[in-house]
């Protein structure tokens, strides 16, 4: 294994220039480990290759986040319901990981209070769930999020004044983590950047490449050219997710030694005002429970857990799913939530780890697999977002081999770009509140949604004349599109509305209002003539309909 190349510099160079120079690159290297796939995973394993010195490239044939990643519950826990599949081990691990990613990316993880409500028999009930939360924080969670306790029945109204009262018998209190999926997933590839990784969007793999009985990287095509060319390397990491549940995958056919079953998990968006509650709320349904989840101005409620055989790029939500969720809601609280009252709905794909044939996914297990399928070829599925950093661990062991050893992972002290201490990040956000255009929750918002490298966003607005509202009264300036084009690998409205702002679920007319000046932003940066702009408008609106509508 070489040592990796320096870090990139390509901030500084027009983002199309700096795209060309990285192709140009992936091309003439012979990589030690090429990533296929751009989720959380794929960009936790660039990041992990980086730390120990590999030279190690990226490719997404989308945009970074654009499948299962930025479509989660918005948490980063340990997973209450798995202890009910005696899943101990998965909830120790994945609590240990949230603590740690709190430390690590204190600006994009923070700890949220989420009320359990309990009903049935009062001594049975409680004792059970007790026992339950006990272990919860024995495994790890009262190490960084306190300790849970016990709410008695008025005072678990004072918190949620709507819940349902017949058989009510209190509630208990205790904290998860929860996040930005898409702006974190982001983070992470841009943090693999800055250590030396390459990575290059809208690049997709074709079929493997070969020498004899080996594969020795694989034959790409850049999708905004058509141009295809070979990129050679040592090994290859399929980190494609629910991708690899497809007959046509390029790489892991016929011997694959595990199977992605693809589970659908949906969401509905509830403005936060039609459900006063001070707190996130925990929902018991038959077999899991759900979440509403405190997203800025919002509830993210859901998810569902249904086996999914259609095709797995920008699922949707179906209207039966949200029909459960709205069951699943107005049975925990009197508040007759309907579909007038939704602003939108996602769906996402799990790529579950699964026996041939199942039918169901609430048991299928969360843990992940990783295995050496091919000389030269890595595959790593299932898992959790919450385990990310070890599941890339564990797969860049793999590639490894022998040599991990000595060559052990780093990204367990590595902060995430735009990480400080919360003390700092609040005096941050108390600072810039006094900017002239801000307020204190414009921003709150950029430091929530870029740590320190808000000044940088701030500073570039500046210089723009683009300190300024881009939705009317909504916390979002017009730096943060230009910064997005230039900084963040953004290349088309969607990547910006859908991941970079998070826009699409939350504004009933899916950006309608915002998408020509937000096409207008993103063509100064990329050089979009008023042809262009108009049909990534076109464009975007169409797909953002489809996916983010309710559902008939």
């Amino acid at each position: 294994m070489t040592q990796a190349p320096s870090p990139a510099t390509s901030a500084s160079r027009p983002p199309l220039a700096a795209r060309g120079t990285d192709l140009e690159q992936l091309g003439r290297e012979t990589w030690d480990v090429l990533i296929v796939g751009g989720g959380i995973v794929g960009c936790g394993a660039l990041l992990d290759a980086a730390s120990r010195g590999l030279r190690a490239a990226l490719i997404e044939q989308d945009d970074v986040a654009v499948g299962t990643s930025s479509r989660s519950s918005r948490l980063i826990h340990g997973g209450l319901r798995y202890l009910e599949q005696f899943h101990v081990g998965l909830v120790r691990e994945a609590l240990h990981e949230r603590a740690r990613l709190l430390e690590l990316a204190p600006h994009l993880v923070r700890l949220e209070r989420f009320l359990f409500p309990l009903y049935g028999r009062p001594v049975i009930t409680r004792s059970f769930f007790q026992a339950g939360l006990t272990l919860y924080d024995l495994l790890g969670s009262a190490k960084s999020g306190g300790r849970h306790h016990h709410l008695s029945v008025e005072g678990a109204l004072e918190v949620a004044p709507g819940l349902h009262r017949p058989g009510l018998q209190g509630a208990m209190l205790y904290s998860d983590g929860m996040e930005d999926d898409a702006r974190y997933t982001l983070a992470v590839l841009r943090t693999a950047r800055r250590e030396g990784g390459l990575a290059v969007t809208r690049v997709r793999a074709v079929h493997a490449l070969r020498e004899g009985e080996r594969i020795a990287g694989a034959t790409v095509r850049d999708e905004l050219t058509g141009a295809e060319f070979d990129v050679r390397a040592t090994t290859v990491l399929d980190a494609t997710g629910v991708w690899g549940s497809r007959p046509d995958r390029p790489f892991g056919g016929e011997r694959a030694t595990f199977n992605v079953l693809p589970s659908r998990g949906t969401h509905i968006v509830v403005p936060r005002e039609r459900i006063p509650v001070k707190t996130g709320v925990t929902i018991r349904v038959p077999g899991k429970v759900a979440f509403m989840v405190p997203w800025p101005r919002h509830w993210v409620i859901g998810t569902t857990d249904e086996p999914f055989k259609g095709p797995v790029d920008r699922p949707s939500a179906s209207g039966a799913e949200v029909d459960k969720i709205l069951a699943a809601l107005n049975g925990a609280f009197d508040a007759n939530v309907t579909r007038a009252d939704i602003v939108g709905t996602f769906a996402g794909l799990r790529p579950l780890i699964a026996p041939s044939g199942a039918s169901s996914t609430v048991k299928v297990s969360r843990e992940h697999k990783v295995a050496v399928e091919d000389r030269g070829l890595v595959r790593i599925s299932g898992g959790k977002y919450t385990t990310y950093r070890l599941m890339a661990r564990d797969a860049i062991d793999a590639v490894l081999g022998d040599d991990a050893k000595d060559r052990p992972s780093g990204t367990a002290e590595l902060p995430i770009i735009g990480a400080a201490p919360r003390a700092e990040l609040d005096a941050l956000a108390a600072r810039l509140a006094h900017e002239p255009g801000m307020d204190a929750e414009a921003a709150q918002s950029l430091v929530d949604r870029h740590g320190t490298e808000a000044v940088e966003v701030l500073a570039m607005g500046r210089g723009r004349d683009l300190v300024r509202p881009l939705v009317a009264g909504h916390p979002f300036l017009e730096a943060e599109v230009a910064w997005a084009a230039e900084r963040e690998l953004a290349m088309a409205l969607d990547d910006i509305m859908t991941r970079r702002m998070r826009l699409s679920m939350t504004l009933p007319d899916r950006g309608a209002g915002i998408a020509p000046r937000v096409a207008e932003l993103v063509g100064g940066v990329l050089g979009w003539g008023a042809e262009r702009r108009a049909s990534e408008v076109t464009g975007y609106l169409e797909g953002a309909h489809r996916e983010f509508d309710v559902p008939a």
